[in-house]
């Protein structure tokens, strides 16, 4: 072979090698935006039941809440004492149930995956039931005490201030012990879990009569999936004066996961007087803000003399 057809046959591999890695392009890219799409169509969450009064903060957005809003990740939802159910529908089918004077934040971010999904929602304080409804699972359920594995059928959860519960109405849950770093427990349908600050909690085969007389009542009657009667409607909820302190100060002061990401998200909140000295006198149990409170000084810039020419 001379040197001219060796020069063709190293241009026709130098080809067929390019034309490979544009198909291969093309192949990812088709991939990444399939993938894309199904990550915001997961990401998709609507307010579809909403039976009394609650309170979004979306964003920097404080509104009241209402049945056919959309959520955007990171939503902070509160229902109130007299809230009988608001319940949060994704594209999943899955649905997440608060009852009265319930705390919960969508789709947090900053907690690892468990099965390649990451979890649906953490619920701070209250009552929340938590029900896939879909062919997949329910991606899962944090809470300061409990971690709730991706699961099929339906669980109910109390987190209250030490004391934490969960019962298993269908299928099997695994719990976590967070607080105490521990293997899962597996929990059938029918049985009862309970446990208190960092101590190990217990199962029983069915949860005491008493307790089943705290469970709100609307997580009791069956309420068909409602999503779907506001896909055409776009629903803009009444706003409301911006959050305050004091209505955020639970989340400013959460676990640690969720404590970092606030400065980010709030920072522009600073710019009130009376929240940025709140922020201040309660630096000591959320020291992230003090960047944001008392920025550094910028370093003097150095002058450097070139030299003449």
């Amino acid at each position: 072979m001379n040197n001219e057809e060796a020069v063709l046959v190293r241009s026709a591999v130098v080809r067929r090698a390019g034309a490979g890695l544009r198909v291969r392009a093309q192949a990812l890219a088709i991939a990444l935006a399939a993938f894309a799409a199904a990550q915001a169509q997961a990401q998709d969450w609507v307010i579809s039941v909403l039976e009394g009064e609650a309170v979004v903060v979306d964003g920097l957005r404080r509104v009241t809440a209402t049945a056919g809003q959309r959520l955007e990740p990171g939503a902070i939802v509160e229902t109130s004492p007299k809230t009988l159910l608001l319940r949060i529908e994704g594209a999943d089918q899955s649905t997440y149930d608060l009852g009265p004077e319930a705390r919960a934040m969508l789709a947090p971010a900053g907690f690892p995956a468990k099965n390649e999904r990451a979890p649906q929602i953490y619920l701070l304080h209250g009552w929340l039931k938590g029900t896939a409804r879909g062919p997949r699972e329910a991606a899962g359920i944090v809470t300061p005490a409990l971690e709730v594995l991706p699961f099929k059928g339906s669980v109910v959860l109390h987190q209250m201030k030490r004391e934490h519960v969960a019962f298993v109405e269908s299928g099997r849950v695994d719990l976590v012990e967070r607080r105490l770093g521990s293997g899962s427990i597996a929990v059938n349908a029918g049985e009862f879990y309970g446990g208190e600050g960092a101590r190990r909690g217990s199962v029983a085969a069915r949860p005491a009569p008493s307790w089943l007389q705290t469970v709100p009542r609307s997580f009791r009657d069956p309420i068909p999936l409602r999503a779907a009667a506001f896909r055409d409607k776009r629903i803009e909820p009444v706003p409301l004066p911006g959050p305050t302190y004091a209505q955020l100060a639970d989340w400013l002061t959460a676990e640690m996961t969720l404590r970092v990401q606030m400065p980010a998200r709030f920072a522009p909140l600073v710019r009130d007087a009376a929240f940025r000295a709140e922020i201040a006198s309660h630096l000591p149990v959320h020291p992230e803000w003090g960047p944001i409170i008392n920025p550094p000084e910028p370093r003097p810039r150095r002058t450097t003399t070139g030299a003449s020419r």
